[in-house]
């Protein structure tokens, strides 16, 4: 299940920043950044669950830090 979450949220982050980059359409990045989070989030969940617990963490750290920017930057630029 976490495998196809993964899949979903990379795929949405790929087809979102390709439109932003075709486009230029620059209103769109806080929300490919927040699936870009969430995508790095599970990733991390699943290292953490095949006992790879430091890269897991990093992960998962590196997942809340893109998703706080993420929240910010739909709060303050929107």
């Amino acid at each position: 299940m976490l495998r196809i979450l993964g899949t979903v949220f990379s795929l949405g982050c790929f087809v979102l920043a390709t439109f932003v980059l075709v486009m230029q359409e620059y209103k769109w990045i806080e929300l490919m950044m927040l699936l870009l989070s969430l995508s790095i989030g599970i990733m991390g969940i699943e290292e953490t669950q095949r006992d790879h617990k430091r890269i897991g963490s990093f992960l998962l750290l590196t997942g809340l830090l893109c998703l706080y920017s993420s929240i910010q930057g739909f709060l303050f630029f929107h």
